[in-house]
């Protein structure tokens, strides 16, 4: 085997392998756009229960004292 072939099968493995990590990044953008819409959702709600509740007072003891 000379050395362009083995070049050329250096450049096939390498191609295969930039696609299939192509393929797994845009999965994880999608996954990570979608956790961080409910991440953001989620902050929604919990300023929502607090305006309803009030803010929580760090300094107050808790029930159980």
């Amino acid at each position: 085997m000379d050395e362009l072939e083995q070049l050329e099968i250096k450049i096939a493995y390498q191609e295969d392998a930039i696609s299939e990590l192509n393929s797994i990044v845009i999965s994880l953008a999608k996954e990570v756009k979608l956790l961080s819409k409910e991440v953001n959702s989620l902050k929604r709600k919990i300023e929502e229960i607090e305006d309803e509740v009030g803010e929580a007072k760090p300094n107050r003891r808790p029930p159980h004292y």
